[in-house]
């Protein structure tokens, strides 16, 4: 979760040897500014910060966990008056989500209605950055104390300031055409913040006296995700927002092995502009990113009237099929290896001018046939129809009273 100061204070400082040395740690509270302080200036070592773009602390509040559950349900009140949203139908009946009211893909929030509530919420996040406000907010959480709860705490505000510093460089309210493009650039942004994350979580240890192994294997930085335990991401559209997490923090671990700290700032200029660049196998191969551009687009039920705010399309990228074909029980090699070689898709959603009847087609295109056993998948509960061919798969559901007739548009 994002939220920014004014101007850069661009002073160049006299450090010493802040890019050499890291400051000393210490376990402390986040809410106190000394702890801010201490975290903020150990980060600058490990980033390679040679100035302090703020002249000190970014821009920081602290509120209590009333003042943010109230935040929390303004918003989803706020939500719910700009009234029904075709995508939330939509992505329920693709299970990306687990109900009708679940996020579209681009909410910023990250949270599902399936696996992430506002007590969630309130309970577990510690702190974030906001790139409108530019402000990191820490949320007060009295009841949870002792070593670990501090030390976890610091760790996800060495995060969240990450971000502050990241919004010196980089546009962090960035507009995108596509989701797939949303949640390329996305997982650069919250790998680079991971990466840096996991370093200062190691010198957290190295302080506590652990092993730091158990947390981080340096240089080689284990930083796969857990195929065996995809289950325990939640719904699919919430799983691929947990995946970008390690799958951009692996981009900028290689980078940083390849440079250091410059080769992370570099990396940004060649990062993958879609998420089949991120889907890197054991063999260490790197998928071509994107296809022609000309997908042929999905077809549409004609005899169904929209409004102007009932219909709409996008690209879905290769990391939110790749979810999509998990949360329909295909395995991780298969729905992998279909992931790999996507070039492109068209997901067109349609909706009554009431809401009352909502339809959804899906076409993914690839380099080579998709696997036959992901029709047999998706088709076995008979919720969805799937039809493949060589180079496709196209996908189609709808809860209309009566089964739709689908029109096949025309390709550019």
């Amino acid at each position: 979760m994002n939220r920014i100061a004014s101007l850069p204070i661009l002073v160049a400082l006299a450090l010493g040897g802040i890019a050499c040395s890291k400051p000393e740690l210490s376990s402390c509270d986040i809410t106190q500014r000394a702890c801010q302080e201490e975290i903020y200036f150990h980060l600058l070592s490990l980033r390679g910060d040679g100035y302090d773009p703020f002249g000190g602390l970014p821009p920081m509040t602290v509120i209590s966990e009333q003042t943010y559950r109230k935040q929390l349900e303004d918003e989803a009140t706020q939500s719910a008056a700009d009234g029904p949203n075709p995508w939330d139908q939509a992505l329920a009946l693709l299970h990306f989500t687990s109900s009708s009211s679940g996020a579209t893909p681009d909410g910023g929030a990250g949270s599902d209605a399936g696996s992430s509530t506002i007590d969630d919420e309130v309970a577990h996040i510690m702190a974030f950055y906001d790139p409108k406000t530019k402000t990191v907010t820490v949320i007060s959480h009295p009841s949870q104390t002792g070593t670990d709860a501090m030390n976890e705490s610091m760790t996800t505000l060495a995060h969240e300031l990450t971000h502050a510093l990241q919004d010196k460089e980089l546009d962090l309210s960035k507009q995108f055409q596509t989701s797939d493009e949303y949640f390329a650039n996305d997982a650069i942004i919250e790998g680079d913040a991971r990466f840096y994350e996991d370093l200062f979580q190691k010198d957290v240890y190295t302080m506590l006296g652990q092993k730091t192994q158990d947390v981080l294997t340096w240089p080689d930085l284990e930083l796969a995700w857990d195929y065996e335990n995809f289950d325990q991401l939640g719904s699919p559209l919430f799983a691929a927002r947990a995946l970008i997490y390690p799958l951009g923090a692996k981009v900028e671990a290689n980078e940083y092995r390849s440079g250091g700290n410059a080769a992370i700032r570099h990396g940004y200029a060649k990062a993958p502009a879609r998420t089949v660049g991120l889907l890197v196998g054991p063999d260490g191969v790197v998928p071509p990113v994107g296809g022609s551009g000309n997908v042929c687009p999905a077809p549409y039920v004609a005899t169904l009237p929209t409004s102007g705010k009932s219909a709409g399309a996008d690209e879905f990228g290769a990391l939110l099929l790749y979810t999509f074909l998990r949360g329909w029980g295909v395995d991780h090699d298969t729905a992998f290896s279909a992931a790999q070689t996507w070039t492109g898709d068209f997901l067109r959603v349609q909706a009554s001018a009431d809401y009352a009847t909502t339809a959804a087609a899906w076409r993914i295109e690839f380099s080579r046939a998709p696997a036959a056993s992901i029709v047999q998948a998706l088709t076995a509960t008979g919720q969805l129809t799937a039809v493949a061919d060589e180079r496709s798969l196209q996908i189609t559901v709808s809860d209309a009273a009566s089964k739709p007739t689908w029109t096949a548009a025309l390709c550019q």
